[in-house]
């Protein structure tokens, strides 16, 4: 036996000893992977349901916001019918009260025109003497 017949011995028995090395990791790495996929079937299993109850919630929130589009819409109606109420009030009570005050005013100056021409045209009674001046 010479050195080339030990070096082809080391050699075979190191192939040997990688191969079981490398049959390990494949065989570690198949359970790893067997654990993968019933862990992704777990979530899958797990998540489909959450999903589905995410669905029917949305569902449901969109259908009570269908409602509140009701109620706004009906709101924003009643506050312009509200707001057509009291500008119609607003009118019926201003043009009487406009006319009102034009005939007040009228009345008032009629009377002081009145007193003035009534004064103008009366002598002074009582009132102080009036004195010619010598100069």
């Amino acid at each position: 036996m010479d050195w080339s017949d030990v070096a082809n011995l080391a050699l075979a028995i190191f192939l040997v000893l990688v191969g079981l090395g490398l049959f390990y990791l494949f065989f570690r790495l198949g359970g790893l992977f067997g654990q993968l996929d019933t862990s992704v079937e777990e979530l899958t299993d797990e998540t489909v349901p959450i999903l589905t109850r995410v669905q029917t919630t949305v569902d449901e929130v969109n259908q009570q916001l269908g409602h509140v589009d009701e109620i706004m819409t009906s709101a924003v109606n009643a506050t312009k019918s509200a707001e057509a109420a009291a500008s119609s009030v607003s009118k019926a009570v201003t043009a009487p009260t406009r006319a009102l005050s034009g005939v007040t005013a009228s009345a008032s100056e009629a009377l002081r025109s009145f007193k003035a021409r009534r004064a103008a045209g009366k002598p002074e009674q009582g009132g102080p003497v009036k004195h010619e001046s010598p100069y």
